[in-house]
């Protein structure tokens, strides 16, 4: 075994979810770049209010994509339980704004691929052009389209088909809601529930993803304006929408590997069932050896060791956790 101290060096190398859960809130009693939130695309779209302690956020479709974000502590896939929620209360809501573009378009806010919606190809209005998102979205009222909320998820390749099912619900202007998403991995399936002020609102549809959904992978909550640019000349929306978004909750997985220690030969860790530990070990941190696997059980303390009969001078560890 090895003679000498050894370095532990953790490497989570999956983002499959666990029972444990990191929770992140945030109240915008403070300005949101010091809680790490960052704006993109035209920064107009979104202001902290200081007195009321909230964000105020414009959906205008005439910008480009505009936004403000906050990243997720790593990259998540559909193989993970998420959850988001937030209050809103509209200030302001027209759509068909735009004469060339007169039929409703969406505001929306939920997890992005950040660098996605960012980039050129991201337009929300055409097909193949989203991809990688799973938000809250609602369509105001526009003849003969009826107003319509639903939870929406876009795969990585933006081809259909997507998850996607509509509620028939209007929002009214100056109304407090409360709107909650949950996607939960183990049945594929998103739900959304809202409230309105205090009361619980309408029972809305959930989605569950199609057999042939190719995947999803989010790093960050956003709140996102559109551009109505791509869409089809015949079939065209835009919006211009002004609300107060505040009390957003983000819930993720935790890592799958957590509170490590070494001893002697053992190195222990909390773990969950469901992932495949595997321990490695280098010399010079280039050439990597397998040197233990398990693949616990049950949720706890996940022990592996190091039992090679030989003294190194030093030794470094890592440990991998993937799906089966």
């Amino acid at each position: 075994m090895p003679k000498s101290a050894a370095i532990l060096l953790v490497a989570g190398a999956a983002t499959i979810s666990v029972q444990a859960a990191d929770r992140r809130s945030e109240d915008f009693s403070e300005p949101p770049h010091q809680s790490g939130w960052i704006r993109f695309g035209d920064t107009e779209t979104s202001r902290w209010d200081s007195t009321g302690g909230h964000l105020e956020f414009t959906w205008d479709s005439s910008r480009p994509n505009s936004g403000i974000a906050q990243r997720l502590p790593r990259v998540m896939t559909e193989a993970d339980d998420l959850a988001f929620a937030f209050d809103l209360e509209l200030l302001s809501h027209e759509v068909g704004v735009d004469p060339a573009r007169p039929s409703t378009f969406q505001i929306a806010a939920g997890l992005v691929r950040l660098d996605a919606v960012r980039s050129p190809g991201y337009v929300r209005g055409a097909l193949p052009g989203p991809r990688d998102t799973l938000e809250w979205t609602w369509f105001g009222a526009k003849d003969p389209i009826a107003a319509s909320i639903s939870p929406t998820v876009i795969p990585s390749d933006g081809r259909l088909p997507w998850g996607y099912a509509d509620s028939y619900v209007t929002l009214e202007v100056g109304t407090r809601y409360r709107f909650s998403i949950e996607y939960t991995a183990s049945d594929r399936t998103m739900r959304l529930r809202m409230k309105t002020g205090s009361e619980p609102g309408p029972t809305l549809e959930s989605v569950v993803l199609p057999p042939d959904f190719t995947g999803f992978s989010v790093d960050a909550f956003a709140i996102c304006s559109y551009s109505a640019q791509g869409q089809h000349p015949l079939f065209g929306g835009s919006v211009l929408a002004r609300a107060v978004v505040d009390n957003v909750l983000v819930t993720v997985p935790s890592p799958p590997v957590e509170k490590i220690r070494i001893e002697g030969e053992q190195i222990s860790f909390r773990g969950s069932k469901g992932w495949r530990y595997r321990l490695e070990a280098s010399g010079d941190l280039q050439e990597w050896s397998v040197i233990d696997t398990t693949e616990p059980s049950e949720d706890g303390v996940v022990r592996m060791y190091d039992l090679r009969d030989a003294v190194f001078q030093k030794q470094f560890y890592r440990v991998r956790a993937a799906r089966p």
